[in-house]
């Protein structure tokens, strides 16, 4: 498919909740986001989330009382596409704030190749690696990287939880060849081996092959109790039916990337009965339940995977962060995040109303903390978050469910332990 920018805007023009006239200005504020490729099928729910936040900013005034448009682009999954995107919207479209990418491969190569040289911000919904972490603390992003997602240094641990809980002792691991399986593998191997599990063979793979049976040949030598499959649909279809036809056992450890009904299904449910997930969770706030509610009524029901309300609150938190800077620059976004996201201002939550709130107050120089339809969001000095890991499984009826929740108390926990 070849690239194609899409501006979206809430209501095509800005007509304010109080009936004014049009806004005399607008920003825009851009998205990378895998609408094709192996993340295309979770891309494209997630890329409704964005939208769903530029609608609730519009409704509440814009961004510094400017129109706020979306230039959304496809990266297909991929770094080049992904760099090539992102300088279209930098260098044409004089973005100051990038919401993406999903991937974490794409999002590093955006993040050194155009955000930081750019001063441009980057907030990702989904790039879970935790090389962005070490990126951070080398001085390398400058402090332009934000996600609105957890490390994958939480979800290691997380998924080693799940595992031993559900009596799984032994794990071969499947890791796809880029920054997201190269850190998630790793830091679960370390935590379920200190845990008391073992990691029977861990086994990388490239994308795009016509067939896996080398690889899942591999991880079946010696027999593990499970295969933990670290990557994407598409793929990770692939491997799952070649790993079901040799004989491996039919207990999986999924992780957020293959949270997907459509993955369950291409698969087979029939052969998915026993899986054991993990994905980004949410705490329960009042965000939450306004952001379910509006999902449902501008696009239908919303879907069982990851990310989609991390993608509305990366956005929403550009769009205050232009009303606190009072202007729509890469670096005074940057500067304004922890403002609009300080543990000790005014609370407001999603939704058009509480971000007209937001407004006001910001108008008048009040500090406020943006809770968020994902969590409380209270960045670190390395642009990371902490929360909740939610754990998902196969019902009886082949439909994927969430489960339970692995806290962030339980999640520190087990770090001290491991660390």
């Amino acid at each position: 498919m070849s690239k194609q920018l899409l501006f979206v805007s809430a209501a095509c023009v800005c007509i304010l909740t109080c009936g004014q006239a049009h806004a005399a200005c607008t920003t825009t504020i851009g998205s990378v986001m895998a609408l094709t490729g192996s993340l295309g099928v979770l891309g494209q729910q997630i890329a409704k989330g964005v939208q769903l936040a530029v609608s609730d900013l519009n409704a509440a005034g814009g961004a510094n009382g400017c129109t706020v448009d979306l230039a959304l682009l496809d990266d297909q999954t991929a770094p080049s596409v992904g760099v090539d995107a992102a300088k279209k919207l930098v260098d044409v479209q004089h973005v100051p704030a990038i919401v993406g990418a999903l991937s974490s491969g794409v999002s590093g190569a955006i993040l050194t190749a155009v955000a930081v040289p750019g001063k441009v911000v980057l907030i990702s919904p989904a790039s879970t690696s935790p090389t962005f972490t070490q990126l951070a603390k080398d001085g390398k992003t400058d402090g332009y990287w934000f996600r609105t997602a957890p490390s994958d240094a939480l979800q290691g641990v997380a998924i080693a939880k799940v595992a031993l809980d559900a009596g799984i002792k032994k794990v071969a691991v499947l890791y796809l060849n880029n920054a997201y399986g190269q850190g998630l593998s790793s830091e679960f191997a370390n935590a379920f081996t200190k845990l008391g599990g073992a990691v029977t063979q861990n086994v990388v793979y490239n994308p795009s092959q016509a067939s896996y049976r080398a690889e899942v040949s591999k991880a079946m030598d010696p027999a593990p109790d499970a295969l933990f499959l670290i990557g994407y649909p598409g793929d990770g279809t692939t491997i799952a039916r070649e790993w079901i036809s040799a004989g491996g056992p039919q207990n999986f450890l999924l992780p957020d990337g293959l949270e997907s009904q459509d993955f369950v299904n291409d698969v087979g449910t029939q052969y998915m009965k026993h899986v054991h997930g993990t994905a980004a969770g949410s705490e329960t706030t009042p965000s939450l339940a306004t952001f379910k509610q509006e999902f449902q009524t501008k696009f239908g029901e919303l879907p069982t995977q990851a990310y989609i309300p991390n993608a509305y609150d990366a956005t929403v938190i550009i769009g205050l962060a232009i009303d606190y800077a009072k202007r729509a620059d890469g670096m005074a976004i940057r500067d304004a995040i922890p403002k609009v996201t300080d543990p000790h201002g005014k609370k407001v939550y999603a939704g058009a109303a509480e971000l007209k709130k937001a407004e006001k107050m910001l108008a008048q120089h009040e500090v406020i903390q943006y809770v968020g339809a994902s969590g409380p969001l209270q960045f670190d000095r390395y642009g990371d978050i902490n929360a909740p890991m939610v754990v998902w499984s196969v019902d009886s009826g082949g439909k994927v469910k969430p489960t339970g929740m692995v806290t962030v108390n339980q999640i520190k926990e087990l770090r001290s332990k491991i660390q």
